[in-house]
């Protein structure tokens, strides 16, 4: 049996290392992303704003080009509900050029490559969609891959205008997925003797945002609270994008959201009972209007019934399809 192992390698084993370069790969999923893919074997490049060992800064890439390369994938963006930033004119052209710029850099570099990286995944977000005020007992639209926005708001004009930006990519060469995530859930690194406590650290995923409020039962609920909350566990986002590069038949929209969808009112609700405290109170629109601004306010109040009907169709199996399972996975409690 050991000379028959021997003489038969696994998949895996066969499968030839590929250089895979991240644009953004330094944040939360990218990190999650790199780690998978240095795991089995492969060679990843960053491009990042800061230089540094296996890193190309995005003024590089302009001045040089692309590195010969077999895939990339961008996941450069700022994060528009970022707490730590006021929302303002400044922070909003920020968000919208760090998203579209980036890619546009991205998509010249591979169209001037004389042998381009075999697939380009490029991501969005599930706010493509958009969003509007559903009227009582009102049943959210059902969104797959295919569907239209079902309305206007801020951010889902500046997800369209990120999707055009990647459609630039020469698709007659490089084969092209594009990714609309949906909130990615993620565990929290605890820094310093109370984060060890309460297991609050660094930003991984809204989890770790909402989490001290939670942890000192002043989690709320968010307006009526029945909008629907696309959410995805992180280990299904790196799952997606390792089957989209290696699957050839992969082309075109894949939803990157869990098919356990829940209401927000329901996720918070069980965010909760898994750090044993209440939900005692009712954020008001006003509220959460004059904390976020009005033009990011649909986000946390309008949500989206988004469904991954290509991405099950291909066949994807998602670790997490739940949301229990992948709150008990990624939730610790401490006290």
């Amino acid at each position: 049996m050991t000379e028959i192992a021997s003489e038969t390698p696994s998949t895996e084993t066969a499968r030839p290392a590929r250089h895979v370069v991240i644009g953004g790969g330094s944040g939360f999923v990218g990190t999650a992303l790199r780690e998978a893919l240095q795991a089995r074997g492969d060679r990843v490049t960053l491009i990042s704003r800061q230089p540094g060992p296996g890193r190309i800064t995005w003024d590089g890439l302009a001045r040089d080009g692309l590195p010969a390369c077999d895939v990339v994938v961008n996941l450069a963006g700022r994060h528009i509900l970022d707490p730590r930033r006021r929302w303002d004119a400044r922070y909003r052209d920020e968000v919208i050029r760090s998203r579209v710029e980036t890619t546009e850099a991205l998509v010249d570099a591979m169209n001037a490559m004389a042998t381009p990286p075999e697939v380009f995944v490029s991501t969005a977000g599930k706010c493509f969609y958009g969003t509007r005020e559903m009227t009582d007992g009102a049943s959210y639209p059902v969104l797959d891959e295919e569907s239209a926005p079902m309305g206007q708001d801020f951010p889902g004009e500046l997800v369209a205008t990120w999707e055009q930006a990647a459609e630039r990519v020469d698709a007659s060469r490089i084969r092209h997925v594009r990714l609309r995530l949906g909130i990615v859930l993620g565990k929290v690194e605890p820094q310093g003797r109370l984060a060890k406590l309460w297991r609050i650290g660094r930003h991984k995923g809204i989890l770790p945002a909402i989490r001290p409020l939670f942890c000192l039962g002043l989690g709320p609920k968010l307006g009526h609270g029945r909008q629907p909350f696309p959410w995805v566990h992180v280990d299904d986002v790196v799952g997606i994008m390792l089957t989209v590069m290696e699957d050839r038949r992969a082309v075109g929209r894949y939803n990157c959201v869990a098919p356990g969808i829940v209401s927000s009112g329901h996720f918070l609700g069980a965010y909760a009972r898994h750090l044993h405290r209440p939900v005692l109170w009712r954020a008001p629109r006003w509220l959460i209007t004059r904390l976020v601004g009005a033009e990011r306010v649909s986000i946390l109040l309008e949500g989206q019934h988004v469904v991954p009907r290509r991405t099950l169709a291909m066949g994807y199996r998602f670790r997490f399809p739940t949301l229990g399972p992948a709150l008990s996975d990624l939730v610790e409690i401490t006290i």
